[in-house]
């Protein structure tokens, strides 16, 4: 188990040298509950990068890695990929970025305008799922829900080592919202951090 964290971590911080030699990208600029927000991507990372690195593998059990594809018909998102839905969907009020981990892993950085919703807040014992799940623009008639007004969502967590954001998109298609509307980028705060792009929190 601990050759294979360290194997893990290796290849994390093998990226985030990586990162330092790359090209950086435009930047990227949208507006967020009326706060104009800017993506950008550093030549240098911050040491909260390589906290982010350490505390993605740091619980990881065997095999280290999230799927590639979360379930059916749920797309799996690039960074880019991720920066477009934000310049988009979420600017036009249209969908929300989730980041799916528990407040306290979220205290170490997180995706500019992500809002945090712990994925065992979606689970089906948890009674105020139906209250999430109508702040995501579902409607229930006659306990019955419609999500044909529902947000898009694209989930995220610590990374692909981590199952927070398998675990709440899973439960949110139980619950019967569509694959369509749902997203996973399953490079999380580890690849996003270690390609340098822009994160808040984490002072």
């Amino acid at each position: 188990m601990k050759r294979t964290v360290l194997a893990c971590t290796a290849i994390g911080l093998s990226g985030v040298a990586a990162a330092q030699t790359l090209p950086v990208t435009a930047d990227a600029v949208f507006m967020f509950n009326g706060e104009e927000i800017t993506i950008s991507r550093s030549a240098t990372l911050p040491q909260d990068s390589f906290d982010i690195v350490s505390r993605a593998y740091s619980d990881c059990p065997s095999p280290c890695l999230s799927p590639m594809t979360v379930a059916p018909n749920v797309a799996t998102l690039g960074e880019l990929d991720v920066i477009d839905f934000l310049s988009g969907p979420v600017e036009d009020g249209e969908g929300l970025l989730i980041d799916a981990r528990l407040p306290e892993d979220r205290a170490l950085g997180y995706i500019p305008a992500s809002v945090n919703i712990p994925s065992a807040t979606v689970a089906p014992e948890n009674p105020y799922r139906n209250e999430i799940l109508a702040a995501l623009g579902a409607e229930q008639f006659q306990g019955i829900f419609s999500f044909d007004g529902a947000l898009s969502l694209v989930v995220f967590d610590d990374g692909p080592a981590t199952q927070d954001a398998p675990i709440f998109i899973r439960d949110m298609l139980a619950a019967g919202y569509p694959a369509d509307k749902i997203n996973y980028y399953r490079g999380g705060m580890q690849v996003w951090s270690t390609l340098g792009l822009t994160t808040q929190g984490g002072e």
